[in-house]
């Protein structure tokens, strides 16, 4: 018995070795990953075989897709800037279902990645991810959205001619859509929605205001909305008043099962004071939540 326990010990060595290289093998786009790392060079070239791998990863990770994605893009702007892509472009899903939610959700955390930093790369970032979220914006309906997005995308071309070369590739229907979007706002689910009497008076329009608040909690997730796997993106009027809190919050797009806890969360953000001619002011805006069925 004595001689045999080397092999024995050598045996379970080696079972060891197999089983990590199988866990390795199996960690979520760890392929993809090796493949990147190879190749540094390689999101300059063509996306197609990148791509495929992407999507043969999606097809094997099925409902831990979404999560495990967000973790594995993680603060590298490069994987937003290509994956938000990869999960809504036609030529990139391989018969995948395309998800435009998910793509813009990935463009805006791209965005705050690199947002201010004042290297050409990431303003390159920048530009890139502001104009292909304003197209994905207004197809979705979220029309102030849009104009936010080209706004900041159009300030960035006219300022900076170094950005010439970071304009994306877009089809001609999508230069389309973007060429229109601040002509005409559209709500998603309906027409233009009309001034809201109920809503008090505010002296300053601020936009979108999720980066300026200092406390924004995350809305809950409706049990019912989560079990029907109902996703997509609220956008809430809000009124803030003279001293940062938010008097008055109401849904005007997303889906219905979601509007309720969006009000709610919008209800207990907070913001410094806004003063004009140094007086303190009311402000209206919109605050937009994110909702992604896990």
């Amino acid at each position: 018995m004595k001689k045999k326990t080397p092999l024995i010990l050598a045996a379970l060595l080696l079972s060891a070795v197999v089983l990590q290289a199988q866990q390795t093998d199996d960690a979520p786009f760890a392929a993809l990953d090796q493949r990147v790392k190879s190749a540094p060079m390689v999101w300059a070239g063509s996306k197609e075989n990148l791509s495929k791998m992407f999507d043969d990863e999606r097809r094997r990770l099925r409902d831990r897709f979404e999560p495990e994605l967000m973790k594995w893009i993680g603060t590298d702007p490069e994987k937003h800037y290509w994956i938000s892509a990869f999960v809504e472009c036609e030529d990139y899903l391989h018969g995948n279902k395309r998800l435009p939610q998910l793509s813009l959700l990935i463009k805006q955390q791209g965005l705050a990645l690199v947002y201010g930093k004042r290297d050409i790369q990431s303003r390159g970032y920048v530009l890139g991810l502001s104009m292909t979220a304003a197209v994905l914006s207004h197809e979705l309906g979220l029309g102030p959205l849009a104009v936010f997005y080209k706004k900041q995308a159009e300030e960035l071309r006219t300022k900076d001619p170094e950005m010439g070369g970071y304009v994306p590739a877009l089809s001609k229907e999508e230069w389309d859509r973007y060429d229109i979007i601040g002509r005409m706002v559209v709500i998603a689910a309906g027409p233009p929605v009309p001034a809201d009497d109920s809503m008090p008076r505010a002296a300053i329009s601020g936009g979108i205001l999720n980066g300026r608040a200092l406390k924004l909690p995350k809305p809950s997730y409706p049990s019912a909305a989560r079990e029907a796997r109902v996703s997509g993106t609220v956008e809430v009027r809000v009124v803030i008043d003279e001293t940062g809190k938010v008097i008055a919050a109401k849904a005007i797009s997303g889906h219905p099962d979601l509007r309720g806890a969006s009000e709610d969360a919008a209800m207990k953000s907070e913001f410094s004071p806004t003063k004009l001619a140094g007086q303190p002011v009311k402000v209206s805006g919109l605050i937009l939540y994110n909702f992604v069925a896990r």
